[in-house]
């Protein structure tokens, strides 16, 4: 997630020990090298035959010892059968008169020294799937047999006989290898995988951690009771191949024209038994037209429900409160309906038993939109309750319930307080919003329909002056001193300025770097003139420059009041970071890439006003690439089983999903190339885990710890910069990368998924297809219909 440059110069002690021959198998030569002080190095090794140099390879590939550094120090080199049939010694050093590497060998070799193979390799690939290949030096024509298995019990096997391009330089290329995992991990559950020849060795890579969940064309087919149809029998098994195939080319999700056919798969209430045992009150309200109130009422009487349990009122905003005041009496729950809206069949008993089961004040279904013939359109799916997100748009007033008895609070509230807002809907949600400390409830469902000429996304509406006043008087009651400004593009959307106290904090600003002037200057320039923040320290770490024109560079901000701080250690991101916090003097820590650029100078003040509001532990920025197009929108976590950010397919300009792109809201997680948190949180977590994140997934599992001490991630749109992602730290495509990269992976999943946790910002009916990316399209299929809760925070108004 976070990223760097990264550049090395060469140093070497004279007594370091940096490697050994391992041994010779067959023609292959094979070792390890690597200084200890600098373990993200490559060294390049020179080979000699009788003191004779042969041969040049570097140390990047796997090594098959436990040895320091990331597991890619070793080198494989074929020598010439014809150079070895009257050598007597080979050796090897380090290249340009380095030291020479321990393990020399005379020849000839009379037993065979032991080492597991080196040319084999595993990686979990997304999906259901393992790959990776498998060579044995010493018979290079023999095909291997490779097996997983998970507590003793083989789940796979398979040949390794498919081509394979990291293998072009062998006699042979055609010794890669898939293993297609069972279904039956495909339960969101954290399985630990074992992967090894036919011999028992183990292939490198292995264990293999491995989360998933049911997706795609294939998890449907599953769910078929194809036992009763011979036929369907039969099939079944070409057709799970067939959507293997595809999936493995193509997102495993439905695109949003599929929805009709979605819906009608996986959001009607089945047919059950539901035990009501509230009396419940809807509410017809608004424009009352004969026709829309007929749809309206012929969808409350496809509920199924008793007069003893369902009593309907037709009620004009204008005599609300009054008029509802008198109707609460004896009933349990509250359903407002928009006159034309429409409920699903078994909503109500579906609201029901699912509030039954909490201790929830009021709460929130999905929505969508009848078609022009009715057919299902545009769903709304909603996040759980955000307070932030809730100023910003208007997403949940579609599809609410109440408890009488909160209603009744909120009623009472709005008339003690005096509030001078007009009766509606809007107001008595805001006296809801301003009272209830309960859990507000959402049930990830679609059961509410709104009409066919209701609204058909919220960025799209007008401003309506009873929401915005009523938005108003709630920030009053709630959070004195902000206020609330609407979006000149989205009317309908907000935008809330949070006080700043007269006398701010110091904020320390640390980026990381090594070399790449051009990027760091834009970064360091865009901090120290277009920042508009009084109270600024900006620390830069080099992490070991060594091009001429950057060591002048950070000797003149230097002598601007930057300060320079020497980190000459091997690049761990999370490492340098924590590191440079102990040094900073300010209360709040801005974490920040050297690829980012300022394009607003009002972008700290915007995050410093979200970071001080009560309960928020860390705020994130929308970072945007060169073009425009969004590069962060935020994080969502359970993408492919680990993460991903938001945004990837929008413009900066665009609204994106339900108008997400353009309004401040909570989230589970935010990159850490521009993330403010106060130092007191960052250091009581103890910063960033330099053992499991050294580079990738650090900031995502900071904010998840946050989150487990009861802290918020609030992302922001309006703190927007520009970050030339992977421009400095460059791409995961080296074999030291890749294999670092797998091992956080392996980490992030085994400390996060373990429980199969899912995010709970985003919806489990949105795709988590790594292909589409978050909200990018349908879930097939869905993650889970658990409803979800979550408590409001309090504030000290």
């Amino acid at each position: 997630m976070s990223d760097i440059n990264i550049m090395h110069e060469l140093t070497l002690e004279s007594n370091a020990s940096v490697g050994a021959i391992i041994g010779l198998q067959g023609d292959i030569l094979q070792g390890w090298a690597m200084l200890p002080n600098d373990p993200e190095l490559r060294l390049a090794v020179e080979i000699y035959l009788d003191g004779v140099f042969v041969a040049l390879v570097r140390a990047d590939v796997e090594q098959p010892l436990d040895v320091p550094g990331d597991g890619f120090h070793g080198f494989v080199v074929q020598l010439h059968p014809k150079w070895l049939q009257n050598t007597q010694c080979i050796s090897a050093r380090i290249a340009n008169q380095g030291p020479w590497l321990a393990g020399s060998l005379k020849l000839p070799v009379v037993e065979a020294v032991q080492a597991d193979p080196l040319a084999t390799q595993v990686w979990y690939s997304g999906g259901l799937s393992l790959k990776g290949w498998a060579f044995d030096p010493n018979r290079p024509a023999q095909t291997l047999k490779v097996r997983v298995h998970e507590q003793g019990q083989v789940l796979a096997t398979t040949l390794a006989n498919r081509l394979n391009p990291t293998l072009v330089y062998r006699s042979s290329a055609n010794h890669g290898f898939e293993l297609n995992l069972p279904w039956e991990l495909a339960d969101g559950q954290l399985h630990i995988l074992h992967v090894e020849l036919e011999d028992g060795s183990s292939v490198m890579g292995s264990p293999v951690h491995f989360c998933t969940h049911p997706e795609g064309i294939s998890a449907l087919l599953q769910q078929i009771e194809h036992k009763s149809c011979k036929q369907t029998a039969e099939w079944l098994p070409l057709l799970e191949r067939l959507s293997l195939i595809q999936e493995a080319r193509l997102p495993c999700s439905a695109g949003f024209a599929h929805y009709p056919q979605w819906f009608s798969a996986f959001q009607q209430v089945k047919s059950r038994q539901f035990s009501v045992t509230q009396r419940i009150l809807v509410v017809v309200t608004g424009d009352l037209e004969a026709q829309k109130e007929l749809q309206t009422r012929t969808s409350i009487q496809q509920q199924g429900l008793s007069s003893e349990q369902i009593q309907v009122v037709v009620l004009k905003d204008s005599e609300l409160p009054r008029a509802l005041w008198a109707a609460l009496s004896g009933v349990d729950l509250v359903v407002p309906v928009q006159c034309g809206d429409r409920l699903a069949v078994g909503a109500l008993a579906c609201l029901s038993e699912s509030i039954s089961a909490s201790d929830a004040g009021w709460g929130y279904w999905d929505c969508d939109q009848d078609g022009p013939q009715g057919e299902r359109s545009n769903p709304w799916f909603k996040p759980v309750w955000d307070e932030t997100l809730f100023y910003g748009l208007d997403v949940f007033s579609s599809g609410l319930f109440f408890k009488a008895e909160v209603l009744q609070q909120a009623i009472a509230y709005l008339r003690d307080s005096q509030a001078s807002i007009q009766p509606c809907w809007y107001a008595l949600l805001a006296g809801v919003v301003a009272i209830n400390q309960r859990p507000v409830l959402h049930i990830p469902q679609v059961l509410y329909h709104r009409h066919f000429s209701a609204l058909r996304y919220p960025e799209k509406a007008q401003a309506n002056p009873e929401r915005q006043a009523t938005l108003e008087w709630l920030l009053a009651q709630r959070h004195p001193g902000a206020r609330l400004v609407p979006l000149p593009k989205y009317p309908a959307l907000n935008r809330v300025l949070w006080p700043l106290p007269d006398d701010v904090p110091l904020i320390s600003l640390i980026i990381p770097t090594r070399d790449q002037l051009a990027l760091l200057r834009n970064c360091i320039e865009g901090l120290l003139t277009g920042t508009d923040y009084p109270a600024l320290e900006i620390i830069v770490v080099d992490n070991d420059s060594h091009q001429a024109e950057t060591l002048e560079y950070l000797e003149q901000i230097a002598e601007r009041g930057v300060r320079v701080l020497r980190y000459p250690h091997a690049f761990n991101y999370s490492a340098i970071n924590n590191w440079a916090a102990e040094q900073a003097k300010g209360s709040i820590l801005g974490l920040i890439n050297n690829d980012i650029q300022v394009l607003d100078p009002g972008w700290l003040k915007e995050m410093l006003s979200q970071l001080l509001r009560p309960g928020v532990g860390a705020v994130g920025a929308k970072l945007i690439w060169p073009n425009g197009m969004v590069q962060h929108a935020g994080v969502v976590v359970g993408i492919n089983s680990l993460a991903a950010h938001i945004g990837n397919y929008w413009d900066q300009q665009d609204a994106g999903y339900l108008g997400l792109n353009q309004v401040a809201r909570e989230l589970s997680a935010v990159t850490a190339a521009c993330l403010l948190v106060r130092k007191a949180d960052y250091q009581r977590l103890g910063g960033l885990d330099v053992q499991a994140f050294p580079v990738a997934f650090n900031d995502v599992d900071f904010c998840l710890r946050l989150a487990q001490q009861g802290l918020r991630c609030i992302w922001t749109p309006f703190a927007c910069l520009i970050h030339a992602e992977s421009a400095s730290r460059g791409k995961e495509d080296a074999p030291s990368k890749i294999a670092r990269a797998y091992r956080e992976q392996s980490n992030f999943m085994t400390r996060w998924f373990s429980n199969s946790e899912l995010d709970e910002y985003y919806h489990p009916c949105l795709s988590a297809d790594y292909l589409t990316g978050p909200y990018g399209g349908l879930a097939l299929p869905p993650r889970s219909t658990k409803v979800r809760c979550i408590t409001p925070v309090k504030t000290t108004a």
